[in-house]
């Protein structure tokens, strides 16, 4: 032991300084940022799933009812979505489903309106 009492009592100093768990604490952070991120993540995937399922049709009578001060335009989409839900034929309530897609993509092309 070379060392003098002052440099052994600075030693002790900067062992009493060193955090031994720091390492331990900015991973936890770590981890727990990346698990809320990917939670995060989860949701938004899952509402934009749950989103894009809707009836297209739905959508439209939604966006009319809401948006169109016209009654009759809104009882008129009211019936093609009552036909895209009852309609016995899968093949006819997906061509009903197909032309209430092209009315949103329309919309969306040559005015610019977002249908929710």
């Amino acid at each position: 032991m070379d060392e003098t009492p002052e440099e052994l009592e600075q030693i002790r100093r900067e062992a009493a300084a060193i955090d031994p768990h720091k390492y331990r604490r900015r991973y936890r952070v770590l981890m727990t940022l990346v698990a809320v991120a990917f939670c995060t993540g989860v949701v938004w995937v899952a509402i934009r799933m749950a989103v894009a399922s809707r009836n297209p049709c739905q959508r439209v009578r939604d966006y009319y009812c809401r948006k169109a001060p016209d009654p009759a335009r809104c009882n008129s989409y009211q019936g093609v979505y009552k036909e895209s839900v009852e309609e016995e034929s899968p093949k006819m309530r997906g061509v009903i489903r197909d032309q209430c897609l092209t009315k949103i993509n329309r919309l969306k092309d040559e005015d610019g309106i977002t249908v929710e």
